[in-house]
């Protein structure tokens, strides 16, 4: 396999990225085809998918752990309907201003996440919305894909970042031909520089 596992942001990735943020598990509202991506992702035989993803409405009292737990669940059973094995979930509660090592654009979320997952940095795939997620992903030594179901078009490439895709499930399109063409995470590594002048010419195969 290209990747031996798949780290995923969460809003904006899976579910729509709301302007008032999920504090209710009825508010989440899957993305159209992400939970059938995930099925395709773990069909492939990626060793297992992990969720990481900022949730500063916890640090600002808007949510509490329990219900940030609650919503979670509430994904994990949806997945699990699909056919998907519970992924690992790691969030950060803490407002952007604390400085915390483990929220995005930093790399200790990632880092954890992999850690449960006994997967390398270079082995895995990082799937976010945000260059804080690819710039995360870029500081952990992960690879990363852009999508543009959340926050917009991908500004810049970062180290490591392949391109930017529709949705989810164009990455588990992507992720299929590169199974198909014999890419492995060692054909070019994540720092190498990028061929391509614009970032807004898709993935790179």
């Amino acid at each position: 396999m290209p990747f031996r596992a798949v780290l995923l942001d969460r809003d904006g990735v899976l579910n729509v990225n709301r302007p008032d943020h999920v504090t209710d598990p009825g508010q989440w509202q899957w993305l159209p085809g992400a939970t059938t991506a995930c099925a395709r992702l773990t069909d492939l035989g990626i060793a297992q998918l992990a969720v990481v993803t900022n949730q500063s409405v916890v640090g600002r009292g808007l949510l509490s752990e329990c219900g940030l737990r609650r919503i979670h669940d509430r994904m994990t059973e949806d997945l699990a309907a699909a056919g998907v094995p519970r992924p690992v979930v790691v969030h950060c509660p803490h407002l952007p201003e604390t400085g915390c090592p483990c929220r995005k654009p930093r790399p200790g979320m990632l880092l954890r996440a992999l850690s449960r997952l006994g997967v390398a940095p270079a082995e895995a795939l990082l799937v976010g919305d945000h260059d804080t997620d690819l710039e995360a992903a870029a500081a952990a030594g992960c690879w990363s894909l852009h999508v543009r179901t959340g926050r917009g078009q991908l500004e810049a490439l970062r180290p490591g970042c392949l391109g930017s895709v529709a949705d989810l499930g164009a990455v588990a399109e992507l992720v299929a031909g590169l199974r198909t063409a014999g890419w492995t995470p060692d054909c070019r590594r994540p720092d190498a520089p990028d061929p391509r002048p614009d970032p807004h010419e898709g993935a790179l195969l």
